[in-house]
C-alpha cells in the first residue's frame, strides 16, 4: 500500500482547494482554511500509518485464500464437464453403398388360403363369410425389416378380421328381427407381393360386400429393402418424386390400353373354346388414378437383368397392374433406386 507524506498531501488538497475556490468565485478565510487543511493532513498520515500496520498481514491471508481458490477452481472443471452432452442424432445412411451386393436367399415367405362361415344358430342361414389369404416373411438375413413387414401385414389382416365381425354382428341382429336377412356379408382379404431378389413389396386388399350396403373396398401398399430395412417410397428413390409418378400414371395407363381383356371361354356346340380378344376396353386414363405404386419385381433367372417392376395403379375401387422396364425410367432414380430397379 502507498505512504502519502503528509507535506504533500497538504499541497494537494491545497491546490484542490484553491482551485474549487476560485470556480466558485467566493471569500474564504484563508487562514481557518489553512489550519483546517493542516489538521486534516495530520489525521490522514495516522489513518495511513494505523492501515499499512493493521493491514499488512491481511494482505498476506489475501494472498493464500486467492490461491486457495485459484486451484480449488482448477479441480472442479473436471467435475463440471464430466456430465456428458446429449449426443447428435446419427446422419441417414446412404444406402447406395450396398449397389455391388450380391443377394441370393435373404429372406422366405408364406402364404396361405383360408375360409371361414358364420351361420345362424341351429340353421343352416348363412349370415357371413371371410376368406382369402395370409401372407407371412418367414426367414429374412434383416430381422428387424421381418418384423416390420409382418406387423403391417398382420394389421392389415386384423382390420379385415374387424370388418368381418361387425357385419357377421349387423347381420345376426337382422336375423334376430326379422328372422332372415336379405343377403349374407361377404368379406375377401387377398395380399399379393412381388419380389426382384432384393426389395419385397406387398400389395394388401380387403372388399367387404354383401347385405344392403355397397361394396366397400381398401388398399394398402408397402416395400421394404429386405436388407437395409429401408422403407421404399418414391421419395427414397428419386431425385424427382413428382415427375417419376407423373411419368408413371401415363405409362401404366397405356400400357392398359393395349393389353389383351382376359381369356374368355365360349361354349361351342358340344364343345368350349377358349379365345383372347383385344376389343377396347375403357381404362384410365394418367389422371384417373388415386394412386400409383411401384414394386420391384418379378425377379428373372438372371439376377443382373432385373430391371422389371410391377406398377400397381388405383382407380375407384379397382386396381390395375403392368410390368415395366425400369431403365426406360432411369433419369428419374437416385444411386439408391437405380441400384434397387435396373441392371
Amino acid at each position: 500500500m502507498m505512504r502519502i507524506e503528509g507535506n504533500k498531501l497538504v499541497a494537494l488538497l491545497l491546490s484542490a482547494g484553491m482551485a474549487t475556490t476560485f470556480l466558485a468565485a467566493c471569500s474564504i478565510n484563508t487562514d481557518k482554511l489553512g489550519e483546517g487543511i493542516s489538521d486534516l493532513g495530520n489525521a490522514f498520515v495516522t489513518e495511513v500509518e494505523t492501515e499499512a500496520t493493521t493491514e499488512a498481514p491481511k494482505e498476506t491471508t489475501v494472498e493464500v485464500t486467492e490461491t486457495t481458490v485459484t486451484e480449488e477452481t482448477t479441480e472442479v472443471i473436471p467435475t463440471v464437464s464430466a456430465t456428458p452432452s446429449p449426443t447428435p442424432l446419427p446422419q441417414r445412411v446412404d444406402f447406395s453403398n450396398y449397389t455391388d451386393i450380391a443377394l441370393n436367399d435373404t429372406f422366405t415367405v408364406s402364404s396361405e388360403e383360408f375360409s371361414e362361415s358364420s351361420y345362424a344358430e341351429g340353421t343352416e342361414i348363412l349370415l357371413a363369410k371371410f376368406e382369402g389369404n395370409r401372407f407371412v416373411v418367414t426367414k429374412a438375413a434383416n430381422e428387424n425389416v421381418m418384423k416390420s413387414i409382418n406387423l403391417i401385414v398382420d394389421g392389415f389382416y386384423k382390420e379385415a378380421a374387424g370388418a368381418y365381425s361387425r357385419v357377421y354382428s349387423k347381420a345376426q341382429a337382422e336375423y334376430d328381427l326379422k328372422g332372415s336377412i336379405e343377403a349374407p356379408f361377404n368379406v375377401i382379404v387377398d395380399f399379393q407381393y412381388t419380389t426382384n431378389g432384393r426389395a419385397l413389396s406387398v400389395l394388401m386388399v380387403y372388399e367387404v360386400s354383401g347385405g344392403e350396403a355397397e361394396k366397400n373396398t381398401v388398399i394398402d401398399f408397402a416395400s421394404f429393402d429386405m436388407i437395409s430395412g429401408q422403407y421404399i417410397t418414391f421419395n427414397s428413390v428419386c431425385k424427382d418424386p413428382k415427375g417419376l409418378e407423373s411419368a408413371l400414371r401415363a405409362g401404366l395407363a397405356n400400357s392398359l390400353k393395349i393389353q389383351p381383356k382376359p381369356a374368355e371361354t365360349e361354349i361351342v356346340g358340344d364343345s368350349q373354346e377358349t379365345t383372347a380378344t383385344t376389343a377396347a376396353v375403357k381404362t384410365p386414363e394418367a389422371d384417373e388414378f388415386d394412386a400409383i405404386y411401384l414394386a420391384p419385381g418379378p425377379a428373372t433367372a438372371d439376377a443382373a437383368k432385373n430391371s422389371f417392376a410391377t406398377l400397381y395403379g388405383v382407380a375407384g375401387d379397382k386396381v390395375y397392374s403392368a410390368v415395366i422396364d425400369m431403365n426406360a425410367y432411369a433419369g428419374f432414380l437416385n444411386r439408391y433406386g437405380a441400384s434397387l430397379y435396373t441392371a
